[in-house]
């Protein structure tokens, strides 16, 4: 399931490699600063330590040609990953994009996969504007962190991962040299840093749905002001369909009813309002207005 569902996004870095390469190119050329010698692992190891003292400039002009002197050898993954997280640590993150992604395609079965994932969907959020913007990269964030939810769904909940570290930490206090049981430690304590990317995971796709309605009901507003009507009714009837999770709704909802007013439309709005006092009770006041001018009509018809 989780190839199938990796080979859906694997046409996403193909038309963004030539950039990649003119952008690595000129950033390693553009830079004085020294670089280690020796084999493959000891310039990664250099690269690291330049990491490690976030020294990131300088960490890329390292790792940029040791991403392709460490194609398809064992560390490639790891220098991938460091790549990306120095991009994204010096805020360069379209670049930090593709490197994520690279990982991704290059190395599906990388234990680095779920946090290049999970990376490559902060990168996008990174670079998701105002609403009033364009939301292209506020669409992939959520189509990034909604995938990663689908990759790596948690085996248990955070409360009974936390009593599983405190079951195995008991057990160490008892027998410190079973190895069995630092061993279920260590993977309950890395399942429960997880659990916090799930949960930032969760709020991100939140969040950034909130921002998409809230693009979507402004547009709609700037249609009422030119007076087309029926344009911002498409935009409201678009966050009635896809948003109801938002705080965008209810007011989507009383902006179709405004919409259909304005076109003459009063048996559509009629039920429009209906339809809002039934999800709204406690709200009924807020349309009032709407609500007289729709009885006066119907009662001068």
């Amino acid at each position: 399931m989780m190839q199938v569902l990796r080979g859906m996004t694997s046409f996403r870095g193909v038309a963004a490699g030539t950039s990649l390469v003119v952008a690595l190119s000129f950033s390693a050329c553009s830079s004085s600063a020294p670089s280690a010698q020796g084999d493959l692992s000891s310039r990664y190891s250099y690269a690291r330590q330049l990491i490690d003292r976030e020294k990131y400039d300088q960490a890329i002009v390292e790792l940029e040609p040791l991403m392709f002197a460490a194609r398809a050898t064992t560390i490639e993954d790891e220098i991938l990953f460091s790549l990306a997280e120095s991009y994204y640590r010096s805020e360069q993150y379209l670049l930090a994009i593709e490197i994520y992604r690279r990982l991704l395609e290059q190395t599906p079965g990388s234990p680095y996969a779920p946090d290049a994932q999970f990376m490559l969907a902060k990168s996008h959020k990174e670079l998701s504007p105002v609403f009033a913007r364009d939301q292209e990269h506020t669409r992939k964030a959520i189509r990034e962190f909604s995938l990663y939810l689908d990759l790596y769904p948690l085996v248990k909940e955070p409360e009974g991962i936390s009593e599983d570290i405190e079951m195995y930490r008991g057990l160490l206090e008892l027998n410190p040299d079973n190895a069995s049981y630092r061993r279920q430690l260590v993977a309950a304590e890395a399942e429960l840093a997880r659990a916090a990317k799930v949960r930032e995971s969760r709020e991100s796709i939140a969040e950034l749905r909130e921002k998409l309605a809230h693009n979507r009901y402004a547009i709609a507003g700037q249609y009422i002001t030119l007076d087309e009507y029926r344009a911002a009714e498409v935009f409201y009837d678009d966050i009635l369909r896809n948003f109801p999770d938002t705080a965008f709704f209810e007011q989507a909802w009383r902006g179709k009813i405004d919409a259909l007013i304005r076109l003459g439309k009063w048996y559509e709005a009629r039920a429009a309002l209906e339809a809002y006092d039934q999800r709204f009770p406690e709200n009924m006041e807020r349309v009032e207005d709407y609500r007289e001018k729709i009885l006066k009509h119907f009662d001068n018809s």
